[in-house]
């Protein structure tokens, strides 16, 4: 064998070595269960329970998925499986990016059933909304597609958090908690369990914080708090959020889960802090601002502890939906115990989600201030 011969095989030999290297990688390393070699497995159908309680079958590898929701849509981008998504509702926009999937309609309530079929999805994802479509639902059922349906919103407890006792607060599941079990049940349809994992220890850093701090405080600093819908005046609900957040819902003993108050009960009340919430399609800072000042400038609100401190805070409603309901959650925290939250920088951890789980640059506000 000639020297010639001899570097010609030690060439391929090491070409082939870094080919396995790669290979290996690839199946051992990927958060996705739908790696390599499980794409050119024979698929695998399995069966899973959705967010309410629907037994829905699928088969493996999921390749195409519509997403009917906006807080799910981000959800699936955080996890990774962005590339899935072929379709999409008009209330998916973010991250950005999801602004050049096909659109089928303009939420799960309003849709195009043809587009949707066009689309051949192994999956669609979606919240409730879709349950009270009686035209397209069915449709949808009846073409064979799978559909899971998930619980978006963190479970509301049985009994009035006013009553509950700091123990039961620290235990009951938050929206961060609610938003990881998510994750993690999704993960059995689009894998990236590698990815969730990440987000999980993450955002479960952020909530280990926030339950103890409120924990160690004595009842007698608890924070009361105007939980606002703007667009529709005094209207509010008994969000267990608050008291999470160390506070105490003025509106506690409503018994409608969405009450409508007065503007004296509130005056009566005398809130410390008011939560507005809204939805800015733009999330540009103008929004934010406009809607604080105008409750600052509300005259039946003017003798209001909230309003005579500056004590305003308004927030998206996105910000406690998806992967960015850490965002929502730490803003509540600090609106209502500042002194308590001085080492969360807010922009900081927009930009942590940002970079680790979406690969994108800050995208407008959330919370103002």
């Amino acid at each position: 064998m000639t020297k010639k011969h001899v570097i010609y095989i030690i060439i391929i030999t090491l070409i082939a070595t870094a080919s396995l290297y790669i290979i290996y990688n690839e199946f051992y390393s990927s958060g996705s269960s739908h790696n390599l070699f499980t794409r050119n497995t024979k698929p695998t159908t399995i069966t899973v329970i959705d967010g309410v309680g629907n037994t829905v079958t699928v088969q493996l590898p999921i390749k195409r998925v519509i997403v009917m929701d906006a807080g799910l849509g981000e959800t699936l981008c955080g996890m990774g499986a962005e590339n899935l998504i072929v379709g999409r509702t008009g209330d998916v926009v973010l991250p950005s990016s999801m602004i050049d999937v096909p659109l089928v309609g303009e939420n799960a309530y309003y849709l195009n059933v043809e587009e949707v079929l066009e689309l051949e999805p192994d999956i669609i994802i979606s919240g409730n909304l879709i349950t009270y479509n009686e035209g397209a639902y069915p449709q949808l059922q009846n073409a064979g597609i799978p559909i899971y349906i998930a619980n978006t919103n963190a479970p509301e407890p049985l009994t009035n958090p006013i009553d509950m006792t700091s123990e039961q607060l620290y235990n009951y599941p938050t929206i961060i908690d609610h938003t990881c079990s998510l994750m993690q049940n999704l993960t059995s349809i689009v894998g990236h369990q590698k990815e969730v994992t990440a987000y999980v220890n993450w955002a479960q850093s952020y909530n280990k914080i926030v339950k103890d701090r409120v924990a160690a405080l004595p009842q007698d600093q608890q924070v009361t708090v105007f939980l606002d819908w703007y667009d529709y005046p005094y209207n509010t609900w008994g969000d267990l959020g608050i008291y999470q957040a160390g506070g105490v819902n003025i509106a506690n003993k409503q018994l409608m889960y969405s009450a409508t108050l007065s503007p004296e009960f509130v005056v009566a009340q005398n809130p410390s802090v008011i939560i507005e919430l809204i939805s800015s399609s733009t999330h540009d800072a103008n929004d934010f601002v406009a809607v604080k000042t105008d409750i600052l400038n509300q005259p039946k609100l003017q003798n209001v502890d909230a309003v005579k401190n500056g004590r305003v805070y308004v927030c998206d409603f996105s910000a406690r939906n998806g992967p960015r309901a850490i965002i929502g959650y730490l803003y509540w925290a600090k609106c209502i115990h500042p002194e308590l939250f001085t080492d969360i920088d807010l922009e900081d951890v927009t930009q942590q989600i940002n970079k680790q789980f979406f690969d994108t640059p800050i995208i407008g506000v959330y919370c103002y201030p």
